[in-house]
């Protein structure tokens, strides 16, 4: 690249008239080393021109110089302690305009997340609490033995004596995830804040049905003869064996399901199924039902991206601070609260892994200028 190529680059980026394939080649510009200290050198510039020009508000600039580099998603990835943290964002320090000096959260005390405990709801109404590092016998309202729990995973063995669906309820709280396997042989992993109703066995003639709410991944044990069946309140996904993702939180305003593996078919719940328009889902794509429109829709997507937390990880792809709070609130159990309403629509791409929740948000602040302090244990947004 010439030197008049290069600045001609770097000024489409500053007006935010760059194309996508002009900001892929920009990045890849300033990876390569020594190229990072060019690009500041002209950020630099473009400050002092923007500071001689009605005094302006250089904390506000600060802000939104830094949301705008967000936004055109030049990436990065952190060294140190965020290494892990591949936020995928590029991140400039500009010691010629402004220096971080932790001024925003000094003072502040870490937040202490809060611990509360996976509950599970028996046939008779008998509420246990499961710890994730236990090894017991789950019994029944006579004493007999229905499930083991090693650790954190549950195992029913599918034996009764009855011949009617007798039902447990797993709750798993904010900062919590759990699994359980159900007596087909089915895997299902269960995400913080999740709620899931099941047998203790299935009937032989009888479809094998679930009842969700929150998020789950489940990895079905075939059975021809007896479809699966997961009902997502205003949604039942059908399946016979295979692999795929459910969200279905009570705040969010769409429910969603990512295919991995296998085929699912996707209806409104109804007294009469076979009157229910459905939808096919092939691998690699999720239908999303809008509760405002009463659709479901498709499209192709990452499958990776929705069942990261599985193996303990955030992602998010263009996705609105609004559902990554949620999200966090979730993972950590913490309360965030914002109080910047244009700042709930801001659309993030980052990705966390191994952090702690003060890791994260001192990520949003040195990233992204999101200005914060810890209130009574609570996480409160400017």
């Amino acid at each position: 690249m010439t030197g008049f190529e290069r600045e001609e680059l770097i000024l489409k980026y500053l007006s935010n008239s760059a194309t996508t394939k002009e900001l892929d080649v920009l990045s890849d510009w300033i990876l390569v080393e020594g190229n990072e200290k060019v690009f500041e050198k002209y950020i630099q510039l473009h400050l002092e021109i923007i500071s001689s020009m009605n005094s302006p508000d250089t904390n506000k600039i600060k802000k939104n110089l830094l949301r705008k580099i967000k936004r055109d998603k030049i990436r990065r990835k952190f060294r140190g302690f965020m290494k892990y943290a591949a936020v995928g964002l590029l991140i400039f320090y500009f010691a010629f305009f402004f220096q971080y000096d932790g001024s925003l959260t000094k003072g502040t005390n870490s937040l202490i997340p809060k611990e509360e405990a996976i509950t599970i709801i028996l046939d008779d109404g008998r509420v246990q609490t499961l710890q994730a590092d236990d090894n017991r016998e789950i019994k029944d309202k006579k004493g007999n033995i229905i499930g083991t729990q090693t650790n954190s995973k549950l195992s029913y063995i599918g034996k009764t004596e009855d011949q009617k669906l007798i039902y447990n309820t797993l709750n798993i709280p904010y900062g919590k995830k759990f699994d359980v396997v159900l007596s087909d042989g089915t895997h299902v992993y269960l995400n913080s804040g999740t709620t899931l109703r099941y047998p203790i066995t299935f009937i032989p003639g009888e479809s094998r049905k679930v009842f969700l709410t929150g998020e789950a991944y489940f990895d079905v044990a075939e059975d021809k003869e007896h479809p699966f069946v997961v009902n997502a309140n205003e949604i039942d996904i059908e399946v016979l064996g295979t692999k795929f993702n459910v969200s279905h939180y009570p705040e969010d305003t769409n429910i969603n399901t990512v295919l991995v593996e296998g085929a699912v078919e996707l209806r409104r719940a109804a007294s009469e199924p076979h009157k229910s328009k459905t939808i096919m889902l092939k691998p690699g794509h999720k239908g999303e039902w809008h509760r405002n429109s009463n659709e479901i829709t498709t499209n192709n997507v990452d499958t990776s991206i929705y069942t990261a937390w599985v193996q303990g990880k955030l992602v998010f792809r263009n996705t609105s601070f609004k559902q990554i709070r949620e999200a966090l609130q979730r993972h950590y159990n913490v309360v965030i609260n914002n109080k910047d309403s244009q700042l709930e629509e801001q659309l993030f791409d980052a990705t966390f892994d191994i952090e702690t929740i003060d890791q994260v948000l001192e990520t949003f602040n040195k990233s992204w200028a999101i200005e914060y302090a810890i209130i009574e244990n609570e996480v409160v947004i400017k």
